[in-house]
């Protein structure tokens, strides 16, 4: 990033003199203004300590389609350093799945914008069930479908580490074998995540990579081929979750849009964010409504998150399950089991503690 030196010390801390010696090496920074000014320049932490950077080989780049004007085209190296990690677990999977014989098969995409029929032909390839939904709860729900997803060869990676100034809530990484679906997890992204993981698979669908926010999830029509594939994404994600012809529109339509928003929700078994969405998808609501029902639900997570009088605690094991996704998860495992890992790779790889690695790994048998 670009600063000036006034701009570059008021983000460290320092004064202009220290740091024009800290940049000619005659004065060194403390560790909190090493870490202050990694994120001002948002570089690795760890480039300070090297001789030079390095130069590094940078893989294709992934379309840009975030539509807030805010977020549009933000960089920062802990987004950059994220999606890394999603293409190095692919990787890995690639070469446990070929020592173990596992077979990878290749991604279907589908075409066309006849979505109702394309949507009823991805939840009977996915394998919903109706008797199935209808018992989960909202917690739930999410794992049941990014299960499905991970069954029709995508890896689904989350992550709480994608920077709030970015404005990214989701990434599709497109390949024809093993795909990548990245999401953000943790305070108001939970809501989300839901209608962030459809959007993001719906891409996949389409054989398009991208990185979205928020208001790329909402956005209608307009005049550039960007939006038209995210008006195109949501339109084929609200029709898996919430199939139009199931949806009795007249008795909603009686309804206030917070009546509407709860009562599909409560049917279909989804956020209250999703099913605000999947409205305005149905043509239920207008952009105004919608608008005005994500800030209630933004301001009901904020609420919920400071009203907590304690934290649950959450095996590490859970969350390193939910970040890597159950098929990397299971294969690293597989190949520790299998003798082609030995226990501290598969340790250093799980990013868990050496004797929790058996423990797993007997629970699999």
């Amino acid at each position: 990033m670009n600063l000036s030196i006034h701009q570059a010390a008021l983000a460290i801390g320092v004064s202009e003199e220290n740091l024009k010696l800290a940049e000619s090496g005659k004065r060194a920074l403390t560790l909190a203004q090493l870490r202050a000014a990694a994120e001002a320049y948002q570089i690795p932490f760890g480039y300070f300590y090297l001789k030079e950077f390095p130069e590094l080989n940078k893989p294709s780049p992934i379309p840009d389609l975030r539509l807030e004007p805010g977020n549009v085209g933000v960089e920062h190296h802990r987004l950059n350093l994220e999606i890394k990690k999603c293409r190095d677990r692919r990787e890995l999977f690639l070469e446990l799945a070929k020592d173990l014989d596992e077979p990878i098969v290749r991604f279907k995409t589908i075409a066309g914008d006849d979505f109702p029929a394309m949507a009823m032909q991805i939840r009977s390839r996915l394998g919903i069930k109706e008797e199935e939904v209808s018992r989960l709860n909202y917690e739930d729900a999410f794992g049941y479908w990014k299960e499905k997803i991970e069954n029709d060869g995508v890896l689904v990676y989350e992550s709480q580490y994608l920077p709030d100034v970015t404005g990214v809530i989701g990434a599709a990484i497109f390949y024809e074998q093993q795909p990548i679906i990245l999401v953000k997890r943790g305070g108001g992204a939970n809501e989300r995540k839901l209608f962030t993981l459809l959007h993001e698979y719906a891409h996949l669908l389409f054989g398009k990579s991208a990185i979205n926010d928020i208001t790329s999830q909402s956005v209608g029509y307009l005049n550039n081929s960007e939006s038209k594939l995210e008006a195109e994404c949501n339109s084929l994600a609200a029709e898996i979750l919430v199939p139009s012809h199931k949806v009795n529109s007249a008795q909603l339509e009686r309804l206030t849009p917070k009546e509407m928003m709860e009562a599909l929700a409560l049917e279909f078994r989804v956020t209250y964010s999703t099913a605000a969405v999947c409205l305005k998808r149905l043509g239920l609501i207008n952009g105004h409504d919608l608008a005005e029902l994500l800030d209630e639900r933004n301001k009901a997570a904020a609420e919920k998150k400071h009203s907590k009088t304690g934290e649950i605690k959450i095996p590490r094991e859970h969350i390193m399950r939910q970040d890597m996704g159950k098929p990397t998860f299971r294969l690293v495992l597989n190949a520790y089991a299998s003798g082609l890992l030995d226990i501290f790779d598969a340790s250093s790889i799980l990013n868990l503690r050496v004797k929790k690695i058996d423990k797993l790994v007997g629970g699999l048998r």
